[in-house]
């Protein structure tokens, strides 16, 4: 999976995605899970304007294929 840039497309609305931002504000990691709507509500000020936080989004890869017997003792 690669990085997509919010200004290349947006992902599918309610579609849980890990977000990118250059700022330092979740730490060393830059990313969180988030959404379409992560991406246009979150923003800092530039300035005048504002600009959104987050700059990249990928997909969340698949699920696991396990069930709890797999964890048993």
């Amino acid at each position: 999976m690669e990085w997509i840039s919010i200004n290349e497309r947006l992902p599918e609305d309610n579609t849980p995605v890990v977000l990118f931002t250059p700022l330092d504000i979740f730490g060393d990691l830059h990313s969180c899970i988030g959404n379409s709507e992560s991406i246009r509500i979150c923003n800092v000020a530039t300035g005048r304007e504002e600009a959104p936080i987050f700059t990249h989004w990928m997909p969340l890869p698949a699920t696991p294929s396990v069930t709890m017997r797999d964890f048993r003792e």
